[in-house]
């Protein structure tokens, strides 16, 4: 990562790129979950914003560019947050990388 844009970039604590995901992790003063797609490393917040059901067991879909809460089968894209299938509706998101085995993330909207 360079410095131009490290200031973008929140460290995780709690978190390392070889762990097993799903997990919670510290993004500075907020607390997300990783999860590990076929498309990569992604962040959410840590409940849907539909009825705040935990989203650490939400299921991957889209070849990996969605997750469905496990709740109410709400499904939000990974790219933007965006409901697919609940209008209105739309789950915080970030972008997660990795440098040296650390992860850093930035809220993607």
């Amino acid at each position: 990562m360079t410095e131009a844009n490290a200031a973008d970039w929140l460290p995780l604590e709690g978190v390392h790129a070889n762990d097993t995901f799903p997990k919670r992790a510290k993004c500075g003063d907020e607390w997300i979950i990783v999860f590990r797609t076929a498309t990569g490393l992604h962040g959410t917040e840590r409940a849907c914003p539909h009825q705040q059901a935990t989203m650490m067991e939400a299921a991957e879909m889209g070849g990996g560019a969605m997750l469905r809460c496990p709740r109410h089968n709400y499904v939000f894209r990974l790219s933007d947050g965006r409901g697919v299938n609940c209008p209105g509706y739309r789950l915080i998101v970030y972008q997660i990388r990795e440098d040296a085995g650390a992860l850093f993330a930035r809220r993607a909207w």
